[in-house]
């Protein structure tokens, strides 16, 4: 089974939809969201996909957004969630709030933490779990989401290429964009800490 994990899209609909599509291109079979959603019609462009949404810290209307979560048939968390898939025990929380971070890596429980806020993607084992942040698809450079998959343990990045204008920080002098012709590279592997 493979599982896609996206965070702070940030009503970047561009990114979001290809993001989608290429997850499902991976076959993935539910999404889990990371947080910082921000307007309703960001969370209509996830309907192809299964999809799980926590809140971040620029989720402000949390009615708005259950609300659009529950009519794509998606699943509503507050702060963190969790699931048990194939016998792994997985969540996910935005990480504004350090502390549940910190409980969630540290439980000793899960299999996997995933997390956003930060907008960095990265990797680390915290005794048995694995903790990774999946990127962002704003303000991101490169734009990042992955794939997990929950019987191989494999967790594979996901370039998701847009069009420069789409993200204020692709024009920033000394960052330089994808090529809005490639629609996605696989990496094998996750490179250095990128600005995010």
């Amino acid at each position: 089974m493979r599982i896609g994990i996206v965070s702070d899209t940030h009503d970047r609909s561009e990114a979001v939809s290809e993001a989608v599509r290429l997850l499902a291109e991976q076959g993935v079979e539910l999404i889990l969201h990371c947080g910082d959603i921000e307007s309703p019609a960001t969370v209509l462009l996830f309907k192809p996909v299964p999809t799980h949404f926590v809140f971040g810290n620029w989720d402000k209307d949390r009615a708005k957004l259950s609300a659009a979560i529950r009519s794509i048939g998606g699943h509503v968390n507050e702060s963190f969630g969790a699931i048990e898939l194939a016998g792994k025990r997985i969540a996910w929380t935005h990480s504004h709030e350090r502390h549940q971070l910190h409980q969630l890596e540290r439980a000793d429980y899960f299999d996997y933490v995933f997390y956003g806020h930060t907008h960095v993607r990265e990797q680390h084992r915290t005794g048995k779990t694995v903790v990774a942040n999946p990127g962002a698809l704003f303000r991101a450079n490169p734009k990042t989401c992955c794939v997990l998959d929950v019987i191989s343990g494999e967790i594979k990045p996901i370039l998701v290429s847009v069009p420069k204008s789409q993200d204020s920080i692709m024009g920033l002098p000394g960052l330089q964009g994808t090529d809005p012709h490639d629609s996605v590279n696989l990496m094998p592997g996750l490179p250095d800490e990128e600005p995010g």
